[in-house]
């Protein structure tokens, strides 16, 4: 399985009077990462990701369905950003499954462990939409599943 690595940096303000960072604040770092790797960007490189920019005014939007988190061991604040690494076990009809783990290095275990599945919907009506075979296949260069 291939995974991609983002790195996060953290906020003075993420942290709680504990010292480490707040469980809120783990969610949003979760959802900057999988931002930053799966959606394009607008720039002079071109559109990257799997996903075009988030836009509001898309006729598909990709909704979190369904979210679990496990904190393995605090998350302390330091200067040098986490790394979020993200793989896709699963690619459903109109839905994927992203796998985070969110490390204060390389080489360190995780300090949180966590699992979303977004699903496709049409942004008027909120069916579900199948992905793309585009998509689809994108996806899949992040997945163990066989590929066609």
């Amino acid at each position: 399985m291939t995974s991609v690595t983002v790195p996060i940096e953290l906020r003075w303000g993420d942290q709680d009077p504990y010292g480490h960072i707040n469980n809120v604040a783990v969610l949003r770092i979760l959802e900057e990462a999988r931002a930053r790797a799966f959606w394009s960007s607008p720039g002079p490189s071109g559109p990257s990701g799997v996903f075009p920019p988030l836009d509001p005014d898309q006729q598909i939007w990709a909704l979190v369905a369904d979210f679990h988190l496990k904190y393995r061991k605090q998350l302390p604040y330091q200067r040098e950003p986490v790394l979020v690494e993200m793989s896709i076990p699963r690619v459903g009809g109109a839905s994927l499954v992203i796998d985070y783990a969110v490390k204060v290095s390389a080489h360190a275990a995780p300090c949180v462990t966590a699992q979303s599945t977004l699903v496709m919907v049409d942004r008027d009506s909120g069916s579900p939409q199948r992905l793309s075979s585009e998509v689809r296949q994108r996806l899949l260069d992040y997945s163990s599943e066989p590929q066609p």
